[in-house]
């Protein structure tokens, strides 16, 4: 076990979603310490393709995306020592993986004892390679440790009340001994229900 040292997860796709997610971190981190941070990118081992001009032999596409998920850490972790005037982490790690998004993520805090895994999710329009609602789902269930996840915020949409039964559908509903539900606005907006008829029958 480890005493004197607080890990922490991030998993990105470079979208703001997970810049997000990789903030907070920072800003978790400059409470603790000791901190060590391991962040993880997750390509599909299919999903991407070479351009025309390189050379598979010469440029494994896990190479080039190893270098960007480095390059792209350091430039965080310097803008945000800029910020703050001192890293708050004791090491910062970099892990490129591939396959299942929500199974790599999970296994890197198994794997490196996490006491905290962050992602960060989009709101019902967004869309995203790693996090969608249902990594972030998937994450939270198969994490050894808590999961923090992380959205924009944002203000709620009011609630519709629930309003009164149609005064004119009630005498529609009267006047044709319940055979008409609805009258003739909210029956377009209904359109036609499934009726099931029975016989009530008085036992002798």
């Amino acid at each position: 076990m480890h005493n004197h040292r607080y890990v922490i997860v991030v998993g990105i796709d470079y979208t703001a979603a997970s810049e997000r997610a990789l903030d907070e971190a920072f800003a978790l981190a400059r409470t603790k310490h000791g901190v060590q941070l391991h962040v993880v990118n997750v390509r599909s081992a299919f999903g991407e393709q070479l351009t025309s001009n390189e050379s598979p032999a010469m440029l494994p596409p896990w190479r080039l995306w190893a270098t960007e998920l480095r390059e792209y850490v350091a430039r965080k972790v310097a803008a945000s020592q800029a910020t703050a005037g001192v890293t708050p982490f004791q090491h910062v790690y970099t892990h490129q993986r591939m396959n299942d998004a929500a199974h790599e993520i999970a296994q890197l805090a198994a794997d490196v004892e996490a006491d905290l895994v962050v992602i960060g999710t989009h709101d019902w329009h967004g869309s995203s390679r790693l996090t969608l609602g249902s990594v972030a789902d998937a994450v939270t269930r198969l994490a050894p440790c808590p999961v923090l996840v992380v959205r924009r915020k944002s203000v709620p949409l009011p609630m519709r009340a629930i309003q009164p039964a149609c005064a004119a559908c009630l005498a529609s509903r009267a006047a044709s001994n319940g055979s008409e539900l609805w009258c003739e606005q909210h029956r377009e907006q209904h359109g036609s229900d499934d009726v099931i008829h029975s016989n009530d029958r008085t036992a002798r």
